[in-house]
């Protein structure tokens, strides 16, 4: 969402486009935050929690999850994040937020997984963050190129184009080698879900891999051609 945009009830614009649009006249009942134009959390609720807020329904899950941050890992976590957006808040490109977080966590040692078509950059993150003092340990998807039929029996004779990824050798790769936070460059989806299951320190992501939008999945929705044949394709209208 950009930084200067500006959502009025009951009259608003297109984020994107800066069409204006016109809401109903008040919010449907039980809305989710994907689907809400009011947008009241912003303003800490000028009004109090409307009855349409998903937070009002979820008071319950809100409550319960306040003393979650005091627990000694997410505390430290969550501190070290507020830091790091307060001094570079809209100055620090991800990778350098990246390395000033895990200056702030006091981490040693950092474990990169990336995609084998990514490890140029991979090379470029390591040197940066070797520069500042940290130990990398990198590991690219296809280490030790595993036949995907030694993996999967049922896979032989079949086609396996896409599957000689090795998330799960990645992730415990970087747990042999005590990493204390992990990072994702360019890892497949669903790769990076498996990474991130068997990884047993923190994982962030610094690369989301889209090798039609040079790894900015979020071009899709600022593009006109790309996003009139998303919502063409899912949606079946038309998305100016």
């Amino acid at each position: 969402m950009t930084g200067n945009l500006r959502l009025r009830w009951p009259e608003t614009r297109f984020p994107i486009t800066g069409r204006r649009i016109t809401l109903p006249a008040k919010p449907a009942r039980a809305i989710t935050c994907d689907v809400c134009a009011a947008i009241e959390c912003r303003g800490s609720y000028p009004r109090g929690i409307p009855d349409s807020c998903l937070a009002r329904r979820e008071r319950e899950v809100l409550e319960k999850t306040k003393a979650e941050y005091a627990k000694p890992a997410n505390r430290k976590i969550y501190l070290a994040s507020s830091r790091v957006v307060k001094r570079g808040y809209s100055t620090y490109p991800r990778i350098q937020e990246a390395i000033e977080f895990c200056r702030e966590l006091g981490v040693k040692k950092v474990g990169i997984a990336s995609c084998l078509g990514l490890l140029r950059e991979m090379a470029l993150i390591s040197e940066l963050f070797a520069g500042a003092g940290f130990k990398v340990i990198g590991s690219n998807c296809q280490v030790g190129k595993v036949p995907p039929e030694e993996r999967l029996e049922d896979l032989k004779g079949k086609d396996t184009f896409g599957l000689h990824c090795n998330p799960i050798a990645q992730a415990e790769i970087l747990n042999a080698g005590h990493t204390e936070i992990n990072f994702i460059v360019g890892l497949c989806l669903g790769h990076d879900i498996l990474f991130t299951r068997y990884s047993k320190s923190p994982v962030s992501t610094l690369i989301v891999k889209d090798r039609v939008l040079g790894h900015n999945p979020a071009a899709a929705l600022y593009t006109a051609p790309h996003r009139i044949s998303l919502w063409k394709t899912y949606t079946g209208k038309d998305k100016f």
